[in-house]
């Protein structure tokens, strides 16, 4: 929706008459419709379309614009409507077939569906002219002169101007765009290559990521987070996680294709699939927002090699073309730009909604669409889409199951090497932008698997590059010793595995992805960097000892905490996490409602005292040095945030 640009309205005069005949039949047939979407047992607000007296004649609010911006003359569709109702919130506009208008010939009627975020749509009748004939103005084009001439307006009912009771003025275009890139990934699909006759009734929906597949995300036990937010950004170091096939590349391909990339499947939803693609009265798709470039090299292989025959692969399929170059001048020296071409969709979202309306128009004998996916907000957002599509009678049923969302075992070495690629990719592409004056050109995307030797040091950055990885402090910690680290596994280690054995099959399940890995490392005063001076308990390097006090009884989330004391005379607890998966060492500081259980000093088997140091913890970041910069043996070990190599740390919301 955006606001209208200034276009040629059709003088009064050139509104339509409408008598009382007409009134009565538009009414009838809104009601109709209204009834027959009621009958299904869904629901729709009618508005109605303002009407006016002009002298003897009663005008209907109604009529065709006519937008000369183009080329090729188009029809823009003024709607005003009685209704108050702030109309830039509709979000897509439904039209029914035309039907003749009997009265009075070249005029057709259709209603429309205006689907706002509410749960109830919106139903307005429009009628409309056939056979406009305009003026074309006379234009310039490229020194040629083109004379005026009267022509007939084209009018697809796609472009429209809705005006409520206060004047309040918006656009929506329906965008051909979005139909034609579907129909043709549609009628690329093996449900249409292969000759499929069948009219499915249910259309069975996968998300892909972390929820067919276990797929990889940069773990805050090893990254800083500001290197997690650029990492995954698009257009920072290169075209962004989700859009970097670097992000999937998990080994030699031919090795995972033997496998069948053993390890990063989620069993249980691909049987579920398995069972939907041997029905023949279901359809069966993985939908997923990666783009087709470059997945498309990869994904089908991935399923393929699973046995996942599926209908339909929706990788997102804009842009359709990429251009030869993967990187190009900003303007800005240190910045570039990876994804050099525009998108269709807005978001996943909007493309996933297109994507699931296509397909209904296609194959009109689904009416029953079931999805899977993995983020609660997403599956929020598809129940309400489905439920309006119930209402409009386009689907008898909707439903969608949520998938928790599992991550692939803990491998710190492939997130060190696929991130090291990452940056030293964008620093060359930097240095041949900056030192050698290229405004685009190509980097290598994928890793290069050598059979045999270590990947290389991250930390071991050349001394020429821009950006370099450095261990950067990140949170606020009291450092716990090796021994006492040692000492908590031994002690606390078979109440974990109890607890773990307890709970394996209900909310701790992993369904062969990633497990709690041992850490006990740091007590978390802060998950912030606190200036020196700020820090309770003293400064850094202040020795303290720990009182254990309590642990934690089955969390939500599989992992086992301890609440610690840090001053006798303070009644402020902390938590030192043992076990916990990586990728929730976020959520797991943030939980609520934990069941503590008090650690009696009568029992002798638990350790309740430790020892630490207060400290930062640190991750791996990224700084930005100057190209002249050479580093000392010193800046190799320095921790201090204050380190001189710093020009300017990325940030980014």
């Amino acid at each position: 929706m955006s606001a209208d640009p200034v276009l040629e309205e059709f003088p009064i005069e050139m509104m339509e008459d409408i008598d009382h005949v007409a009134k009565e039949w538009i009414q009838k047939q809104s009601d109709k419709e209204v009834k027959r979407i009621r009958d299904v047992g869904s629901s729709v607000l009618p508005l109605k379309v303002s009407s006016y007296f002009f002298g003897a004649l009663n005008l209907y609010n109604c009529g065709i614009i006519t937008n000369f911006d183009n080329k090729r003359a188009r029809a823009i569709n003024r709607v005003e409507l009685d209704t108050n109702c702030d109309l830039s919130k509709v979000q897509q506009i439904m039209v029914s077939p035309p039907i003749p208008y009997p009265h009075k010939a070249n005029f057709n009627y259709v209603n429309l569906i205006l689907v706002t975020s509410q749960p109830i749509p919106f139903l307005a009748p429009y009628l409309y002219q056939t056979n406009l004939k305009v003026t074309q103005p006379e234009r310039e084009e490229q020194g040629r002169k083109y004379a005026s001439k009267e022509i007939n307006l084209k009018n697809d009912l796609r472009d429209y101007l809705l005006i409520n009771k206060k004047g309040e003025r918006s656009r929506f275009t329906i965008h051909e765009y979005h139909d034609g890139v579907l129909q043709r990934q549609f009628k690329k699909s093996r449900f249409v290559q292969n000759g499929s006759k069948l009219q499915p009734k249910k259309l069975a929906i996968f998300d892909f990521d972390s929820t067919l597949f276990f797929s990889p995300l940069l773990s805050p036990t090893i990254w800083h987070p500001d290197l997690i937010k650029l990492a995954t950004a698009e257009s920072v170091y290169g075209p962004g996680w989700w859009r970097d096939i670097r992000s999937l590349d998990l080994g030699p391909i031919e090795e995972l294709k033997k496998n069948a990339w053993k390890g990063y499947w989620n069993e249980k939803i691909v049987q579920e699939a398995r069972d939907c693609i041997a029905d023949p009265d279901t359809m069966t798709v993985v939908l997923t927002g990666r783009r087709y470039h470059p997945f498309h090299l990869l994904v089908p292989d991935m399923l393929e090699s699973k046995g996942l025959q599926f209908d339909l692969i929706g990788l997102r399929p804009d842009p359709e073309s990429v251009s030869d170059n993967q990187w190009e001048a900003t303007g800005n020296k240190t910045q570039l730009s990876y994804n050099l071409t525009g998108s269709v969709f807005r978001s996943t979202m909007h493309f996933k909604l297109c994507f699931i309306l296509n397909l209904l128009h296609n194959i009109p004998s689904i009416n029953n669409v079931v999805m899977w996916d993995d983020r609660i907000h997403h599956v929020k957002r598809f129940r309400e889409y489905l439920n309006k599509l119930r209402y409009l009678g386009a689907i008898n049923s909707g439903s969608v199951v949520y998938v928790p969302g599992i991550r692939p075992k803990y491998n710190p070495e492939w997130e060190k090497r696929v991130i090291s690629h990452i940056i030293e990719t964008h620093n060359k592409a930097l240095l041949e932008h900056v030192g050698e004056g290229k405004v685009n050109g190509k980097c290598e995307q994928r890793l290069e698997w050598k059979q045999s030797g270590k990947p290389e040091d991250p930390l071991d950055a050349a001394s020429h590059h821009l950006l370099q990885l450095k261990s950067l402090p990140a949170q606020t910690v009291v450092a716990l010793s090796s021994t006492s680290i040692d000492e908590l596994k031994k002690s606390y280690g078979p109440i974990y595995e109890n607890q773990l054995q307890e709970n394996k099959n209900g909310e701790w399940s992993t369904y062969g992805g990633e497990e709690p890995v041992y850490f006990g490392n740091y007590v978390y005063i802060s998950q912030s960097v606190m200036p020196k001076d700020m820090i309770p308990f003293g400064s850094l390097g202040t020795k303290l000892n720990i009182t254990i006090t309590d642990y934690s009884i089955s969390p939500r989330l599989p992992c086992l905490l301890l609440r610690v004391q840090l001053d006798s005379n303070s009644q402020t607890k902390y938590i030192l996490p043992l076990w916990y998966k990586p990728s929730e060492f976020v959520e797991i500081l943030r939980l609520k409602d934990i069941k503590w259980r008090s650690i009696k000093t009568s029992d002798s088997s638990l350790i309740t005292s430790v020892h630490g140091v207060i400290d930062y913890a640190y991750r791996l970041g990224v700084l930005e040095t100057s190209l002249t910069h050479k580093r000392s043996h010193e800046d190799d070990n320095d921790n201090n945030s204050d380190n001189h190599l710093t020009k300017r740390r990325y940030s980014r919301d």
